[in-house]
């Protein structure tokens, strides 16, 4: 089984995923299996994008900053943004709750 690369892939549904160096560093330190039910999370996420139709109207959100998302894994908290023009989804910040050791992976 290969390891889990968070900084940049393609999904198949088209869709970039990126993940911010700081949040690439705290999924890589996850155990195995909550890195691959998180990808195929993040995966499932790009695949609902690409069924939806563009949203062509107006949006009551302001232009700027993109609206950050979550998507919670038991203690895990992914803080991300999907952007329908670029194609890419964004995985900006990795907040563990609690430093569980059945979480991490130990270094020893």
């Amino acid at each position: 089984m290969r390891a889990t690369v968070w900084s940049d892939w393609l999904t198949n549904s088209f869709f970039r995923v990126r993940a911010s160096p700081a949040a690439a560093e705290k999924l890589s330190q996850l155990s195995r299996e909550m890195q691959q039910r998180l990808r195929q999370m993040i995966e499932e996420i790009t695949e609902l994008a690409d069924l939806t139709p563009a949203n062509t109207g107006t949006t009551w959100v302001a232009a700027g900053a993109p609206q950050l998302l979550t998507l919670q894994l038991g203690r895990v908290c992914v803080r991300y943004s999907i952007s329908e023009d670029t194609r890419t989804l964004s995985i900006e910040h990795v907040i563990v709750l609690e430093e569980d050791d059945d979480l991490l992976v130990r270094s020893a």
